[in-house]
């Protein structure tokens, strides 16, 4: 058998669905018009029996399903209770055949258990949940049953209850009364139920259900008719065997998909199915005009009540489209409302900007959800708060200000760059647009928009340090440059006056202090003029891990016998093009800055790798680097800084240290330095834990050797 039949096959016929086949055998060998004697009425009923006992056994096991609501699943267990009582019916009725067959009352107490399972079915429907927002008021569902009553239950009570009740007396009269009524009012109540309660699981196991509840009570009122004016029994098949045998099968087919179909998912509400009393009603209505049409010409009396009931039919049906029109209005009034604000939820949803409604108190209403990215705290959890409250204390009076020209203004929109608190303490920067929304109904307050700008205030204060820095060094070099000619002239004219022996000792003494301090007025020039970068730089190929090991000895002199020296990184030959002097002179300039930071002894780590242009962090303006780089690190335990420290290291004459310490160049002119031959500097510290300096500087080939003669 092919695989997607077996799998069809187990779908349709699972659990209590294995009955379904018994059904339609039984419903074919009723349309087969078996004769009517007693052994075959008594097999009729007994197997009618046995599936009603089978479909309410079904409907419990598909209450048992967990995820269905919980009304549902009483509605079920209702709706078995009915089919119970059925069942109960047809039992009395077999034994009341089997034990008593001779009996032939019209009615008897299988019809008041019949009859109370309307009321079972009924409450299991009602049980269910309802639709969120039905499109059908109360009004279109009472018009409908109006339509029905004036369609079928006036000519039902006309042409068959009153001629029943001329002939019957007692029990028998008042089943006449209580058949129909009970049938109408079980279908007026199905309408509603069809338009009022939620298709689950699936909208095919809920129709399947509706249409077996209806067939079922079809059968009822065809008994009804057959109890007074005998149409079945003179038919050689007995309808009312086949709609019950109909209905069973229609009830076991949904209790199987109740039990496994996957429920559905919540869906935008749509208009509901049209009610089918109306239909029902004009098929109704056309038959009995077309019975008495065969029947020849009616009675005066008859067709008196034929006219009024037509009449009155019509202005039911008038007065139905009314409600129809309006219902249909409002629904769609409903629908473009709840589209609109879906949408507009969904934009605020989506919106990476903090999108909040203040009221006149200042207080926030709402708050859209990137509220949790952007200050760390819910949409719920900051309605209620004061938004002044979040504001960092120099931008409250700034937020008040905004606040206030908002309220002042109903149309302008206001803007405001200024902070406010997030969930960790910490404070962003957010550019606020407003507006005043105070007049409209669906808002009632100021619309804040705000967007986190904090990464662009940094980036742009970093580049105004970059320009400070720039116009600094060029302001420097120039006047650098100025004073090391005066600086050179004053050195040539000391020179010569040391070379004159005739001087006194105290002068010759002078003339050497002050060549000293021109000495050091020349070193502090260079780094002046190294800042500035005003320069002119002798590169040629410089291997880096050489340079460092060149420079061992001497740092360690510089470092001391309390700090360890370590050198790292390998031993492959690194290919820079520099200036080797003004290389030499960063890696000693971080190295006493690394000196400086441990007083109290600890180790420096020198590192030399080469650096992949996909692993190197992005440049400057964010895009990305396609050259390899070589990466000079200095990694020391010693105090380490805080950030306000790192954001001023490389600023020219910030020192920490005490007067006399330093002038605050040496990372100031190795930051030149680097930034000259095209390369870059990253710093990362924690305070007490030590500093990381690395110097990243473009790599450049391995040169070839020199051929041998």
């Amino acid at each position: 058998m092919p695989a997607s039949l077996a799998s069809t096959r187990r779908r349709i016929f699972t659990g209590s669905q294995v009955w379904v086949p018994l059904c339609g055998i039984l419903l074919l060998w009723l349309l087969s018009a078996p004769e009517r004697t007693h052994v075959h009425r008594c097999l009729g009923v007994f197997f009618l029996t046995s599936l009603d006992c089978a479909a309410a056994w079904a409907f419990i096991r598909a209450a048992r399903r967990a995820d269905l609501p919980a009304g549902f699943r009483k509605g079920l267990r209702w709706i078995s209770s009915g089919l119970a009582l059925c069942g109960l019916g047809s039992l009395y009725l077999l034994l009341l055949m089997l034990l008593h067959p001779e009996t032939r009352a019209i009615f008897n107490l299988s019809d008041l258990l019949f009859l109370a399972s309307y009321p079972a079915v009924l409450a299991g429907l009602l049980c269910m949940p309802r639709v969120d927002r039905p499109s059908i008021g109360l009004g279109r569902l009472l018009v409908d049953i109006a339509v029905f009553a004036a369609g079928v239950g006036l000519p039902l009570w006309f042409f068959a209850v009153e001629p029943g009740l001329s002939t019957a007396s007692g029990y028998d009269a008042a089943m006449d009364v209580a058949w129909p009524v009970v049938t109408f009012g079980g279908i007026a109540a199905l309408n509603i139920v069809l338009l009022t309660r939620m298709p689950l699981p699936s909208r095919r196991a809920f129709r399947l259900l509706a249409i077996a509840i209806g067939i079922s009570w079809l059968a009822d009122l065809l008994f009804l008719l057959d109890s007074i004016h005998g149409f079945v029994q003179r038919s050689p098949i007995n309808w009312i065997n086949v709609f019950n045998t109909l209905s069973i099968g229609l009830y076991l087919l949904a209790a199987g998909r109740m039990e496994s179909d996957k429920l559905a998912r919540p869906q935008a509400v749509r208009p509901a199915a049209s009610s089918p009393l109306p239909i029902i009603t004009i098929v109704a209505v056309s038959a009995w005009l077309l019975m008495f049409i065969i029947q020849g010409h009616p009675a005066p009396d008859v067709l008196s009540r034929i006219f009024w009931s037509l009449a009155l039919l019509f202005v039911v049906l008038a007065v139905r489209e009314i409600y129809v029109y309006r219902d249909s209005s409002r629904w769609l009034a409903a629908e473009i409302e709840r589209e609109s604000r879906a949408r507009f939820e969904s934009l605020v949803r989506h919106s990476s900007d903090v999108i909040m409604v203040v009221d006149a108190q200042r207080t926030i209403r709402f708050a859209s959800p990137a509220v949790a990215g952007a200050l760390g705290t819910s949409a719920d959890a900051i309605a209620g708060r004061p938004l002044l409250g979040l504001a960092h204390p120099e931008d409250a009076a700034r937020g008040a200000e905004f606040l206030d020209r908002l309220l002042g203004a109903p149309r302008a929109l206001r803007t405001v760059q200024w902070r406010l608190r997030h969930a960790d303490g910490s404070y962003r920067h957010f550019e606020t647009v407003g507006s005043n929304a105070e007049g409209e109904s669906a808002v009632e307050g100021l619309v804040i928009n705000s967007r986190d700008v904090t990464e662009r205030v940094a980036l742009e204060d970093k580049l105004r340090q970059s320009q400070k820095l720039e116009a600094l060094g060029q302001l420097v070099g120039g006047i650098a440059h100025n004073f090391n000619n005066i600086l050179t002239s004053t050195m040539m004219r000391l020179g010569f006056l040391r070379e004159n022996r005739q001087l006194p000792p105290e002068i010759a003494s002078q003339i050497l202090a002050l060549d000293a301090e021109a000495r050091r007025s020349a070193d502090l020039t260079k780094k002046l003029v190294l800042f500035g970068q005003q320069q002119l730089l002798r590169k040629e190929p410089v291997n880096l891990r050489e340079s460092v090991a060149r420079l061992q000895r001497e740092i360690a002199r510089l470092l001391g016998e309390g700090i360890e020296l370590r050198i790292a990184g390998g031993s492959s030959p690194e290919w820079v093009e520099a200036d080797a002097a003004l290389i030499e002179q960063v890696i000693m300039n971080l190295c006493a800055n690394a000196r400086d930071a441990m007083v109290n002894g600890g180790s420096l780590t020198i590192e030399v790798v080469g650096i992949e242009a996909t692993r190197a962090a992005p440049a400057s303006d964010g895009g990305t680097r396609k050259e390899p780089f070589v990466r000079l690190s200095f990694r020391d335990s010693g105090c380490g800084m805080d950030e306000s420290v790192k954001r001023r290291l490389f600023e020219p004459f910030f020192t920490t240290k005490g007067i006399g310490g330093g002038v605050g160049l040496g990372l100031a002119s190795a930051h030149g330095i680097v930034r000259q031959h095209g390369g870059w500097m990253e710093v990362e510290s924690v305070l007490g834990l030590g500093s990381t300096f690395r110097v990243y500087l473009p790599r450049a080939p391995e040169p070839h050797a020199p051929k041998a003669a």
